[in-house]
């Protein structure tokens, strides 16, 4: 058995190597006959510029200019822009097959890196970035190769042609374009580096005020009740900035714009100038300035083209840096090869300690055992470590130091899959996806049959649900399951977790959100579940935690403070007696009207 794991810090690497990285086998073979096929079209382009010199030669002298006369030259450029065309299209149609390969290779490629992860990865910022990369700015660097990297080709294509085309013409010609075109790609270059930059600002303005709309809108009850509803201090801040930011990109953009428009002003004009200076003196015919002056201002037009794809281009870099930051992330040791449970069914921590950040620990030298087929409920204040232990089962994370044994087994030892065999979990934030409630419970056992399914759901209460929706099993739940609410969409993960009868059951305040009465339906459910399974629960409900073979009681420094029975911690007075006294006088608080 061997340990992989990826460690590596991104670096900037050439942009099509970067593309290529994201894409299959295929994909790389479409791009590189896509490029190819640019070149060829900014050849052709090139060369049906370059034709109308020789072309204006012999119209204004009647003598063939390099063997051929006018209809010959005529003839060359209805073919040169019958090739182009061709040309053009197949490469069209090829880049988009390359496009549409690098699309879907790099969201299997960031889906299968996700999946690989650890939990404390995920965080507000990533995951909002993550379903921003994998929706529209993998498109726009799907459409960099489809449009923008064939126009930098075939325009890089067509500058060396027509530079080297006006030296073999005529080399002050040649002298000309090649002084002025590096100066004006260079001035235009920077325009639009000055233009991004600022465009980079306000973008990350916007964005802000975005955020700021969408916590607007989904904390109306919080605002309603605070009476913050119309005036919320972060959204108008950012609101400010944001226009502060877009009035300065207006006035750095147009002096971005400005020069750009400079650099083509100043290659036509000092085209002109020599071009008809080398007029006067005869080295140009008349016909031949004015063909060339006209080849200038459609080749200005290229290097304006060429320029804005150089910087389009690198826009391209920012999904595909953030798919690099994913790719390389680092992630959980993980093994090859499944290896053996001597204890099936048991769970151990044995001196494990843990924290979220450096510096802070939520278990310090924390042990404790889950013996097979037994019950145990974990107790203590918010922030004690109770949900955390159960994340640990789960190799969400890995500890700090210590180890976590499940089977007997350290779960570093095995891989994901057994080990996720080994667990099933109902966690407080229950996420169910935009199916059928039916397919929502079928999920955790997709061979199960349909009266398992339909038994699972009984135990669970999810019958009740199903029978007051609409279209009963088949009425889809919503993303996250939006259409139910908190306590359905806790029993739904219940109805999971009893198909599944995995060997160990954790439960995180799966009680929490129910009502008496389905609350008695998860109670029903862990005594079915204890029958077969080790069950973890972490709750606050007396009910649940007295069930409990095994209660063990959080100090809230990392360590445990007591444990044993009900009766055994009842009976010491210490923390675990003013837990359950607290929660008794709790059950008996009622509201009453004032006299």
């Amino acid at each position: 058995m061997t340990e992989t794991a990826t460690s590596a810090t991104p670096v900037k690497v050439p942009l099509i190597r970067s593309y290529r990285e994201l894409m299959s086998a295929e994909g790389n073979r479409s791009l590189s006959q896509s490029m190819v096929l640019d070149a060829v079209t900014g050849v052709f382009e090139g060369l049906a510029l370059l034709a109308f010199l020789p072309l204006a030669q012999t119209l204004g002298t009647g003598e063939p200019a390099w063997g051929m006369s006018t209809p010959g030259w005529l003839i060359t450029l209805a073919v040169l822009a019958v090739l182009a065309f061709v040309v053009r299209y197949a490469e069209a149609r090829i880049g988009y097959l390359a496009a549409v390969d690098f699309i879907r290779c790099a969201h299997r490629a960031i889906g299968d890196a996700l999946a690989k992860l650890p939990l404390g990865w995920f965080n507000r910022r990533r995951t909002g970035g993550i379903s921003s990369l994998v929706s529209h700015q993998f498109m726009s660097a799907g459409e960099g190769i489809a449009h923008l990297l064939p126009s930098l080709v075939s325009g890089s294509a067509s500058l060396v042609t027509v530079i080297a085309g006006l030296w073999a013409f005529d080399w002050h010609l040649g002298l000309i374009i090649t002084i002025l075109a590096p100066v004006t790609v260079g001035l235009l270059w920077t325009s639009q580096r000055i233009k991004r930059a600022i465009d980079a600002r306000t973008h990350s303005s916007a964005s802000e005020v975005s955020s700021r709309i969408v916590e607007f809108a989904s904390c109306q009850p919080a605002l309603r009740a605070a009476g913050r509803s119309h005036d919320f201090g972060p959204l108008e801040a950012a609101a400010d900035e944001d226009v502060r930011r877009q009035r300065t990109s207006l006035w750095i953009s147009s002096a971005a714009l400005a020069l750009g428009a400079i650099a083509v002003q100043i290659l036509v004009t000092v085209s002109i100038v020599v071009a008809g200076l080398l007029a006067l003196d005869g080295t140009l015919s008349p016909l031949v300035t004015v063909a060339f002056i006209g080849v200038m201002l459609r080749f200005a037009i290229t290097l304006q083209n060429l320029s804005n794809s150089v910087v389009a281009v690198e826009l391209g870099r920012v999904p595909l840096s953030q798919a690099q930051e994913i790719l390389t992330a680092e992630t959980l040791p993980e093994i090859a090869e499944a290896s053996p449970l001597p204890r099936p069914g048991e769970v151990e921590f044995d001196r494990v300690s843990f924290g979220y950040t450096r510096g802070s620990r939520v278990l310090e030298d924390f042990s404790m055992r889950i013996p097979a087929g037994t019950m145990t409920a974990v107790v203590g204040a918010s922030g004690s470590g109770k949900s955390t232990a159960a994340y640990l089962i789960a190799r969400f994370w890995d500890v700090d130091s210590g180890t976590v044994h499940v089977g007997g087994t350290d779960i570093r030892d095995m891989p994901a899959t057994q080990l996720m065999s080994q667990l099933t979990m109902v966690f407080q934030d229950v996420y169910l996806f935009d199916d059928t409630l039916w397919s929502n419970i079928a999920m955790s056992d997709p061979d199960a049959s349909e009266a398992e399914v339909f038994a699972a759901a009984e135990l669970a209460g999810v019958t009740q649900i199903a029978e007051a929706l609409p279209h009963g099993w088949q009425t889809v739940v919503g993303e996250g399951g939006r259409s139910l609410s908190g306590g359905e969409r806790q029993r739904v993960s219940i109805a999971r977790a009893l198909l599944k009868r995995a060997p160990i059951v954790l439960f995180d305040e799966a009680t929490s959100a129910l009502d008496a009465e389905n609350e008695a339906n998860v109670l029903r459910s862990i005594d079915e579940l204890r029958q077969s399974s080790t069950v973890l629960v972490i709750a606050h409900k007396l009910e649940t935690v007295r069930r409990a073979d095994h209660i063990v009681v959080l100090d809230g420094t990392g360590g445990i403070a007591e444990e044993g029975t009900h009766a055994e911690l009842f009976e010491a007075g210490g923390r675990y007696r003013d837990f359950w006294d607290r929660r008794t006088a709790a059950q008996g608080w009622h509201l009453r009207p004032t006299p």
